[in-house]
């Protein structure tokens, strides 16, 4: 950990302000100045007795991602807080400044066997001025509170739900559905079964180990369980930093709803229906436009279950991968390199942004670049540049580059316009290629030569043994 800290400490040398600030120099809400971030967005900080508390939510799309809230420490008189996710420990360093604002550093170890490291990153966060509430927005609020408390205290469970998802855009209209099961047992154990999608999931969570199961490839991802992994984030809904509106009753078969309705910014709204007698959500509807004009996607999460005091085995918190000899996925995506390369590429076929088909077995006696990123992820954005200039400049000798991402046409195609990018993105809505080139970390990069042998596999930026593969076959 102390290694971590000085890694920090190093980031904010020469802009400290006191050692030891007082906690009103630290409580309120503080918004990150950087509107461009792709780390934390906002923070709200309280005090309770003698304890200092952190809320965080960092950068997502559609809305802001809430990592929840923790406790934090002093370390050579300055505020630390250490946030848990299971795969990745996140260090945080809160350093007032004399001119009112407040520098937070920022440094990620990460624990998934990627092997991935943190340079670390410092940004400014502005205090917001606290605007008063409107009686109606004060009883959401408190309703709110009631759910969240319900959900803090909730006593063996299981819950049963159907997800929706509706993307619509000028060209086309998109429909998924995947169902859920969810058994619950206090403190911080579950059980969460995912049909319908991809592919078939079942996250269990003993209490201190999380396992990602994948039955139908018999594989799994193991991690730590971390303090925020939890089945639900309704157990942070009096945490949040918009104004609720009460805006109907409803009934939900044989429920009795009060829906609320939260503006979550960027145009993105949520409605939930609470039940009156247990004040558990029965309905969870999120929408959210898209970057292009006329597209936009609605996520409806209807819980036909929501029963607590439950009789629920202990088998269901358990896994044990030697009695089906699983293998453990990560471990194989580390493999990748000595599994792929040398060895026919596995035969894939996609759809492009404008609805082709592209299949890779049909692009035989060209080399071909597949470069899987997403527009979440930082790095994929800092090499992006670097593949377009292959797609541009080798195409005619004999390359063929396609970016690979599995979010939908309305998030990709405007980012590529907005940056000018003209290398074709192909949609892995399934994950069938991550699946298949074992793509664990973000950007990974594969080529294949004009036989269609795997001849090259990498994640992250290395350039130079990329550009030597690319002359190796014949396309530099």
């Amino acid at each position: 950990m102390k290694s971590y800290l000085h890694t920090l400490l190093g980031l904010v040398a020469g802009v400290l302000f006191a050692q030891t600030p007082p906690s009103g120099r630290l409580t309120g809400s503080w918004a990150n100045e950087n509107l461009q971030t792709d780390q934390l967005t906002q923070l709200i900080i309280r005090r309770d007795s003698a304890h200092t508390f952190v809320h965080a939510w960092g950068s997502c799309h559609p809305s802001d991602c809430d990592w929840g809230e923790a406790e934090s420490e002093l370390w050579n008189g300055i505020t630390v807080v250490n946030w848990d996710h299971g795969f990745s420990t996140v260090r945080m360093q809160l350093v007032p400044q004399q001119d009112g604002r407040l520098l937070v550093g920022i440094v990620t170890e990460y624990r998934d066997g990627s092997g991935r490291k943190d340079k670390g990153s410092a940004e400014f966060f502005a205090r917001e001025t606290a605007k008063s509430e409107a009686a109606d927005a004060l009883r959401a609020r408190e309703l709110l509170h009631q759910s969240a408390e319900a959900y803090r205290n909730l006593t063996p469970s299981r819950f049963e739900a159907t997800e929706i998802v509706h993307r619509a855009s000028e060209r086309s209209e998109i429909r998924s559905e995947v169902h859920s099961t969810v058994l619950f047992s206090p403190p911080n154990r579950w059980r969460r079964e995912l049909t319908g999608g991809a592919e078939t999931r079942i996250d269990i969570a003993s209490g201190q180990i999380r396992w990602t199961v994948y039955p139908q490839s018999n594989e799994y991802v193991k991690t730590g369980q971390g303090a925020v992994a939890r089945p639900f984030l309704y157990d942070l809904l009096d945490k949040g930093r918009s104004t609720p509106e009460i805006i109907r009753q409803e009934r939900l078969g044989p429920a009795e709803c009060t829906v609320v309705q939260i503006r979550l910014g960027r145009g993105v709204t949520q409605e939930l229906w609470i039940d009156d007698r247990t004040h558990l959500i029965r309905k969870d509807i999120t929408d959210e436009p898209g970057s292009a004009p006329g597209s936009a996607t609605r996520r409806e999460t209807t819980y036909t279950v929501a029963q607590t005091g439950e009789r629920i085995s202990e088998e269901a918190f358990t896994y044990m991968p030697e009695a089906t000899h699983a293998v453990n996925r990560t471990e194989a995506a580390n493999r990748a390199t000595e599994t792929l390369i040398g060895k026919p590429a596995p035969d894939i076929t996609l759809r492009d942004l404008d609805g082709g088909t592209i299949r890779l077995r049909d692009l035989r006696g060209k080399a071909v670049l597949l470069d899987f990123w997403a527009t979440w992820c930082a790095y994929c954005r800092e090499a992006l540049p670097t593949i377009e200039l292959y797609h541009r400049g080798l195409q005619n000798k004999g390359l063929i580059v396609y970016g690979v991402d599995d979010e939908s046409n309305e998030t990709v195609r405007p980012y590529l316009l907005k940056y000018g990018y003209t290398m074709p993105s192909l949609w892995d809505e399934h994950r069938e290629a991550v699946r298949r080139f074992r793509v664990e970390a973000w950007p990974t990069t594969v080529l294949i030569d004009r036989d269609g042998i795997v001849v090259y596999y990498g994640t992250g930026a290395e350039n130079e043994k990329l550009r030597d593969a690319i002359r190796s076959v014949g396309a530099w």
